[in-house]
């Protein structure tokens, strides 16, 4: 699956569709990978919640063997981004089919999370090591989430108050280096992305 994939690119433009989901499990078993169909059908089944905790259980089991099966070939577009070799990775969550949440510096998010985000929807990011500075700026980012362990420099602050992508994060949990000098602007910080904080 490419990233000019007509239904990757429409999910990509609304992730929270599972019948975009389903859309693409229907074309991936047209195209000869019938393992990732599946296990993007049992994911899906998994989300919704309601089956019988038989089926559940069934569902999980079969969750397991297909990642178990196929998950280290089914990354290897996104290793591939990241300049990883197979093994090197693990950062990784399939959540209904697809990978959803990076385990991955700030300065990796920044050089190549458009490039990720081409490939599969990009929704949560645990930041370690380093802040994400630049790809604020970027509209891959509308589909963030939720965000996690983001160390925050003034500059980022900076970043992340000018961007016009970040109305869907409803979790996020941040750190801020060099508050000496920058109260007001880390306050502004704290009242638009950490409201429950800045009380």
């Amino acid at each position: 699956m490419t990233p000019d994939n007509p239904f990757l690119k429409a999910l990509l433009a609304e992730p929270d569709s599972d019948t975009l989901r389903l859309a693409l499990a229907d074309w991936l078993d047209e195209h000869d990978d019938a393992p990732r169909a599946e296990f993007v059908r049992v994911q899906i089944e998994l989300a919704r919640g309601g089956p019988s905790p038989e089926r559940r259980r069934a569902l999980e089991i079969r969750q397991s063997e297909l990642l178990r099966a196929h998950d280290t070939q089914w990354v290897v577009p996104l290793a591939r981004v990241l300049g990883l070799k197979q093994g090197q990775w693990g950062g990784w969550v399939f959540r209904r089919g697809f990978v959803e949440y990076f385990r991955l510096p700030g300065v990796l998010i920044d050089d190549h999370g458009a490039a990720l985000a081409a490939l599969t929807p990009v929704r949560e990011l645990l930041v370690t090591n380093s802040t994400i500075e630049t790809a604020w700026a970027e509209p891959w980012v509308r589909n963030l989430t939720r965000v996690y362990d983001l160390p925050v420099t003034p500059e980022a602050a900076e970043a992340m108050l000018a961007s016009p992508h970040l109305k869907g994060l409803t979790v996020f949990a941040a750190s801020f280096t060099d508050t000496e000098g920058n109260r007001a602007l880390f306050n502004r910080f704290r009242k638009r992305f950490m409201p429950k904080r800045a009380r």
